[in-house]
């Protein structure tokens, strides 16, 4: 029998966790650190004007530390709403997660400027919830095209936060830094839009001195034709595996990472279609050297095992359930423990 712990989920709309990424209030070791150009044109050049709009964020790590730090911000003022088509993104290396997040439907209410991400998630634990996801990368270059006639429909003006996780090991001050082009289509030649949902499990205990495997089942409550997938761990994820579900028994593995700090992202096309009640079987491979159980958490110490699913139709109702995990616990609230 499982025991159910507020379920909840983090909705993407144009980009994936890559995990998760993550899309997901994410931590890691840096293992070197990059310097930010003196301006974002230098390094990545914003779209041209009426072609989209760039997201960017710098901020400076000290040496021997962690940083966790939130922009807030508007995106440009244009009339209804941008069509998304296709995100490139460039980064300072080894950040292990940096993402991009709507805030229309939280309750946040802070002024634009840069913050502790500590302290938001901390007093706001319902943006975990609430929080709709617009982009997410680990890695320090990244481009998603979405296929011809798709995009993801921003509002313009929109209020949104923009997150860098960073552990800076050497013993030299750097700064941090990530821009994010989203170029646009004419509305008009949308044909159809997307959707997306993480699918976790907190309850996380990977025991000290051992390997440990996690796994979780989940079902769609709705259609979807899945057209990205990746997974999401920390440091001690050495693989992570992904199976079809068919509500009873998985099939075979067609997703497998054994990369934690830049997960294989999987673009299917054709794309891959989970009718009701069909879902994905996940495993997360673990091995913890330390003398300490390692739980879950947004910590460089923690750990977390989940998947980022883009997806059309874009229905704002649509998820993959969490059914059954290894431990009897069924826990995707993802707030701060």
């Amino acid at each position: 029998m499982s025991v159910h712990v507020e379920s909840g989920r983090r909705q993407w709309v144009a980009g994936v966790l890559v995990v998760l990424y993550a899309a997901s209030g994410m931590a890691c070791s840096s293992e070197q650190a990059s310097e930010a150009p003196a301006e974002s044109g230098e390094f990545l050049a914003p779209p041209a004007e009426g072609a989209g709009f760039q997201i960017a964020m710098s901020v400076p790590a000290p040496a021997a530390t962690e940083i966790w730090k939130c922009k807030i911000d508007y995106l440009p003022s244009t009339f209804g709403f941008f069509a998304a088509n296709h995100v490139k993104s460039v980064q300072s290396e080894y950040i292990h997660h940096m993402d991009v997040m709507a805030l229309a439907l939280t309750p946040l209410d802070l002024e634009p400027g840069i913050y502790d991400c500590n302290a938001i998630y901390h007093e706001n634990p319902v943006l975990m919830e609430s929080g709709i996801f617009l982009y997410a990368s680990q890695v320090a270059k990244q481009e998603i095209q979405l296929p011809v006639g798709t995009a993801a429909m921003i509002p313009s003006k929109m209020k949104y936060l923009q997150e860098i996780h960073y552990v800076n090991t050497t013993n030299t001050d750097v700064d941090v830094f990530s821009y994010v082009n989203v170029s646009t289509i004419d509305p008009l030649e949308v044909t159809q839009r997307i959707w997306g949902s993480v699918v976790r499990d907190a309850h996380l205990e990977v025991p000290p001195m051992a390997k440990h495997v996690e796994w979780t089942r989940c079902v769609m409550n709705e259609d979807v034709d899945v057209i990205f997938l990746s997974s999401h761990t920390h440091k001690l994820g050495k693989k992570v595996t992904v199976a079809r579900f068919d509500g009873k028994t998985a099939g075979e593995i067609f997703y497998e990472n054994d990369d934690w700090h830049a997960p294989r992202l999987e673009n299917f096309a054709p794309a891959m279609t989970l009718k009701k009640g069909e879902g994905l079987e996940f495993h997360c491979h673990y091995e913890n050297d330390s003398s300490k159980t390692v739980t879950w958490g947004f910590g460089a110490d923690d750990e977390m095992c989940q998947l980022g699913l883009v997806f059309t139709p874009s229905s704002t109702t649509a998820s993959c359930d969490v059914v059954e995990t290894s431990d009897g616990v069924i826990d995707t609230s993802g707030t701060m423990k």
